[in-house]
Formats: C-alpha cells, structure tokens, sequence
C-alpha cells in the first residue's frame, strides 16, 4: 500500500533537514504503535544519502552494538574492523561524523535503551551539550511507548529532559485521507468509510493489513472473523498488545475499566458499579487513562459551565481499542474455545448499535474538516454533544459559535428514513431546555444521516426547520447548506 498524507509531518522534517545543514536537531517521534513512524521515516529518507537508521531491539548491549557497528561501518569502512564495546564510543564517532557532514541518525524504538542499557541517556545528554554546536543534521529518536518517551524527554530529573529541539506527535489520519485509501481500494467511502473506521479508525497499519491480506472487498463478517476471532488473528491480542507494557502491573484494573467503558457504561458511578470498584477510588484511575496514558477521554456538554464541568462522560477515544474492549476481550472464552462462528455472529449482531455511536463521532470529524458554511450555515468555534445532569435530554451534535448569535442542534441517524416529523418536534423541544443565549440565539436543526434521503421525507422534514445531510454530502469538498 503506498504512503499517504503526513504533509504536515514530513514537511516539519524537511525544514529540520534545511537548516541541519549547518546545525544539529535532536527530534523526538511519537505515537501510538501502528500509526506509521517508521513508514514516515522512509518515506523522509527517500533520496537522502545521509540517514542511517537503527532499531533498538532489547537485547544485550554488546550484541546490539555489534549490529549498529556493522551497519554504521557500511559508511565507515574502517569500523568493519573495530570492536566497539560501549555506547559512549559509538555515539563519540556519531557525533564525529556528524562534525563533518549532515547526518540524519534514526534510532526508532528509542524507549528500548532503558531495557539495554539505561546509562545510554545520560552518555547522550552529556555528548549533546558538548557536541551539538558542531555537530550537523539531526538525531531522530523514534518511540512507540509513549509514557516512556514523555519519562525520558519531559521528566525534569531525567537526563535528556530539555534537549529535543523538535517534537512530531503522529495521530490518527484524517477521516478524508481514508476515505481515499478505501477508494484506491474500490469501496466506496460513503458505504464503508463508516464500517472500517469504527474498527481500524485512521491508524494506517491497520489498512495496509487489510491491503496485504487483500480484504477489502471482503464481507463485513469476513473481515472481522479474519482479522480478530479467527486462531491466530494478526488483531486478535492487539489490546494487550498496545497496552500491557504501557500499563504495567495495573494492567488488569485499567483492562476492566476499559471494558465496562467500551461496553457504554460512561458514567462515573455505573463504570465504578460494573467494575466492581468504589466511587472514591475509580476517579484516580480515570484520571491516569486520561491524563498519563491517554487512552480514555472526558467529555462535557459543550455548552457547559464551570458549574457543569461535572458532568462529565468517559469514552475509549481509539476505534480499535473501543472494538477490541467491546468484543475481543470481553469474549475471550469464546476465543479459547475457538468458537470462532459464534463470536463473528455475536459481533455482527451488536455491530449496528456500535456504529451508531461512532457515526456520532465520524459526524463531528467531518464536520469540523469543512467548518466553512457549506454544510453547518455558519463558521462553529465549538462542536459537540449535549447532556443534562438526569440524562433526560441527550442531543448529538451541538454547533456553537463565540459570538452567542448561533447555535445548531443535530441528530444523527444510520437511517435516514427513520427520521420523521415526532423527531424534529422532539428535537425543537430538546433545544429549548439548552441553556445558552435563549433570548438572542439564531437556532438551526440538522439532521445527519449515514444513508441517502428520499426527496419526499427531506421536504417534510424542511417544512419542519430541520435541515438534512447525509454522510456523502460531508465527504465531498464542497457539501450543500442545510
């Protein structure tokens, strides 16, 4: 599968390697596992004579600098004969090399040193500060375990801390740039791009496991049996696979908060209930996944004020992870006892109300990617979702610009002919107990729709206020106005 989007990214590179032509550069690289920091880093170094790249694999630190002293003597030929026997001797000759000429040097898996050799940091910190004012290019560390690599570079006892010059943080691609991989694909974004986000999200990896196995044609069934319930599914241990080492010892605890979250539990209460876990305990909990591993995310009501900010509710912020919660981990008997037909059904049947809640979430993606007037009639400066303390009133979308003059309340809906006249009136009578600018506010309804919309129900429902869209309309560049 051929490399798609980064712009941003490889063009913050490109303007570390203009002016580490006479300057060094320490970057630091992260992001989740899978999410392509490698592939950036090849496709950066394409053409580019001066970048030599090193996985830290956790081994023996001699066997390691015996690999990085072979594929370092590829550009120095007289290191074919030497024995390098400490990393401070190797990155001593790195920074001499880096005195003669631009050197861009990957260590990808950077976080591994702590493994191989921890004294590896403080060797770097203490070559760096006497190095780096002749030295030219730029040290590229790579790392995939992201509470490690903010330990190494952001923790203020730690050697290293201070001395990244640059820092690229990798992200799910945009919903857009998917949309055009499943069209480079043959499938068609405004039938599937829903299908294969709510499992995959945007982490690129996963597409190109999709592309290698050559699934994307295959059925839905197909796909999620092939790639999750099946022995030995390339997915099937992904959770653990992402997470175990990020979580350590409590491991098992943040496991069971995620999977009562992914099941739809996103009160603080009934998360505490079905964990088995006390109210005064669970909060520090969420507070780690939040706010160290960032893998769970607080939401408010977007309108919300600070007495409001209470009100919060907690959602896995990753596809893949809130899939593999929901129904992987949750069922691992089933796997166990390769009970493979049952588990593909069991998903297949819940799937429809799992998509449901990541249309949701598509919705204000798309909708944030063409904030311009075509699709919402007015530039937003906030988008969200509104809740009040009971859970009585509950609307999908709220739209809302800083000015107080407009806001916009929309539903979302797989189908949109189950929209009918008793849900705009609902969702008028919803709006009005939204407390935000009531006497002087410009309103405007929408109804989002996954599937198209016959002209007749769209005319009822204009005869009501309620303007609406469908998802296709959102993925072209230009979308009509409700």
């Amino acid at each position: 599968m051929k490399f798609y989007d980064r712009t941003r990214e490889l063009q913050r590179l490109d303007e570390i390697a203009a002016t580490g032509t006479d300057a060094a550069h320490l970057v630091v690289i992260t992001g989740r596992r899978r999410i392509g920091k490698t592939a950036l880093i090849k496709h950066f170094g394409e053409g580019r004579a001066g970048l030599i790249y090193f996985f830290v694999g956790r081994k023996k630190p001699q066997i390691l600098l015996d690999e990085f002293t072979s594929l370092l003597a590829e550009r120095i030929p007289l290191l074919k004969s030497v024995k390098i026997t400490s990393f401070e001797d190797f990155f001593a000759i790195l920074f001499e090399q880096m005195a003669a000429s631009p050197l861009f040097i990957v260590f990808d898996e950077f976080q591994n040193f702590l493994y191989v050799d921890p004294s590896v940091f403080s060797t770097l910190q203490h070559l760096w500060d006497n190095n780096q004012d002749r030295a030219k290019g730029a040290i590229i560390c790579v790392g995939s375990i992201q509470t490690l690599m903010r330990n190494i570079f952001e923790g203020n006892k730690e050697p290293l801390f201070g001395r990244a010059t640059a820092k690229i943080h990798l992200t799910p691609l945009a919903m857009e740039v998917i949309a055009t991989i499943l069209a480079d694909h043959q499938c068609r974004p405004k039938d599937e791009l829903l299908f294969f986000t709510t499992l995959f999200g945007g982490v690129p990896k996963y597409y190109f496991l999709l592309d290698r196995h050559r699934m994307f044609a295959s059925r839905r069934a197909e796909i999620i049996s092939g790639i999750f319930c099946e022995p030995d599914a390339i997915l099937q241990n992904e959770g653990r696979e992402l997470l175990i080492e990020e979580f350590g010892k409590n491991h098992q605890m943040y496991f069971s908060i995620m999977q009562v979250i992914a099941g739809g539990e996103t009160q603080m209460a009934r998360i505490a209930d079905s964990a088995g876990l006390n109210t005064g305990t669970l909060p520090k909990y969420l507070d780690e996944l939040i706010s160290y591993y960032q893998v769970i995310e607080r939401r408010v009501p977007v309108t919300a004020s600070r007495s409001e900010q209470k009100n919060g509710r907690y959602h896995i912020a990753d596809p893949l992870l809130r899939f593999w919660f929901r129904y992987i981990f949750r069922n691992q008997s089933l796997i166990e006892l390769g009970e493979t037909v049952r588990l593909t059904k069991k998903i297949m049947d819940d799937l429809p109300t799992l998509m449901g809640h990541s249309f949701e979430n598509l919705t204000r993606d798309l909708l944030t990617a063409c904030n311009d007037g075509s699709i919402i009639p007015f530039v937003f400066d906030k988008l969200g979702g509104y809740w009040n303390r009971t859970g009585s009133v509950e609307i999908d979308i709220v739209a809302l610009d800083d000015t107080g003059e407009n806001i916009l309340f929309g539903e979302c809906k797989l189908s949109g002919e189950r929209f009918t006249i008793a849900d705009a009136r609902k969702l008028k009578a919803k709006a009005a107990q939204v407390v935000w600018n009531n006497t002087s506010r410009k309103e405007f309804f929408l109804f989002i729709s996954h599937e198209p919309v016959s002209p007749a129900r769209r005319q009822e429902l204009k005869n009501e206020g309620i303007g609406v869209v469908e998802l296709s309309q959102m993925l072209k560049p230009n979308g009509n106005s409700i």
